[in-house]
């Protein structure tokens, strides 16, 4: 299924919860709705699953406008956070709970339920109820109740939420294969980059109900277009430095202030003028230990992450971020010298908070 908002807006009591969202979605794509608690990003989930009918905009199904349509007519499955099943029911019972409601016969309910639960490796759990369920095996009810219905378009919001950080990680990689494998529309809310980044195909950002970016991972990664999405996406954060942006001899330059003056490469000179201030940014793994560096600085706290560590320091004022083999074993109070990869290296308007160098 095909799904496209068109200025899609929702407003509670004068308040502006979602503002004028275009996204299109391509038939079997997954898309993940991307930011903080609050963005508005389960507000346009429930407009498209018709739980909230839209203030103005459109939603299209194929082409076909359902403003209109209540959810159980819109081949929708959706997955919940909290799950949602009927305690007093067993895992079969929940399975078929929509098959029960349409009245299939029994034959019918016990081959679907059979056929998706083996998909959802829960074949054996049919019989117990959701309370003699761990979490992991309660989410793979929920999604098993979503797919009996055979939707053209599955909604997720933050279902993963509940879980453990082990399991989250081996749920990521069941649903993501679960959808290719059947090929289903999908539409993902996650407050969590690292999900949004490892599971979808495109992600729309938002923030505050103004749809940010909508694109590839690796396009949101490596060039952000506004200064919250250099800021919210990657882990560890972008550094992010106030600079005054110099030229000197034909070369342009960041200082940084605190006698930290870096020379910008010509493919990452500002496209557009500044209207405001500057902001540099640049990612941890992008700033290197270089002892031939005049740069010196002494560590401060040391961050163990399993393959790096992430090191912080200060030069002056200025609060330097950046990531380590474990191997070398560096100390508090050691001094290292440091090289910045500018060819890594983002500008950012501060009035605008739009990218200097992708428009």
């Amino acid at each position: 299924m095909q799904v496209e908002l068109v200025n899609l807006t929702k407003k509670f009591m004068g308040v502006t919860a979602v503002n004028r969202i275009n996204i299109d979605i391509k038939d079997g794509e997954f898309v993940a709705f991307l930011g903080p608690s609050g963005c508005g990003k389960t507000t346009t989930l429930l407009m498209v699953a018709g739980i909230y009918k839209p203030t103005e905009g459109d939603i299209l199904f194929d082409g076909v406008r359902v403003n209109h349509l209540p959810p159980k007519d819109r081949d929708i499955g959706m997955v919940f956070q909290s799950y949602a099943l009927y305690p007093h029911m067993s895992v079969y019972q929940n399975l078929v709970f929509s098959l029960m409601l349409k009245k299939r016969p029994k034959t019918e309910m016990q081959a679907e339920a059979q056929r998706v639960a083996d998909i959802m490796g829960i074949g054996h759990l049919l019989d117990r109820k959701p309370g003699q369920l761990s979490g992991g095996q309660q989410q793979r009810v929920a999604l098993g109740r979503a797919l009996i219905k055979k939707p053209k378009l599955l909604l997720f919001d933050e279902p993963l939420s509940n879980l453990d950080a082990r399991l989250r990680i081996s749920m990521r990689s069941e649903i993501k294969k679960l959808q290719n494998s059947l090929g289903i529309t999908s539409i993902y809310v996650t407050h969590d980059q690292i999900e949004a980044m490892t599971m979808a195909d495109r992600i729309a950002v938002i923030k505050n109900g103004v749809l940010q970016a909508y694109t590839e991972p690796e396009e949101l990664h490596d060039r952000p277009r506004t200064l919250f999405i250099a800021e919210f996406i990657g882990n560890p954060p972008m550094n992010l430095f106030d600079v005054r942006l110099e030229d000197s001899g034909g070369k342009m330059y960041a200082n940084l202030g605190e006698g930290i003056k870096l020379e910008i490469p010509p493919s990452r000179k500002p496209k557009v003028e500044p209207r405001g201030s500057v902001k540099m940014g640049i990612r941890p793994q992008d700033i290197i230990i270089d002892n031939n560096s005049d740069l010196r600085t002494e560590i401060l706290l040391i961050e163990p992450m399993g393959r790096d560590d992430l090191i912080v320091c200060r030069v002056g004022n200025i609060e330097i971020h950046f990531l380590v083999d474990p191997v070398l074993k560096l100390k508090r109070g050691d001094s290292v010298g440091l090289k910045f990869d500018m060819e890594k290296a983002q500008f950012f308007d501060t009035e605008t908070e739009k990218s200097l160098l992708w428009q």
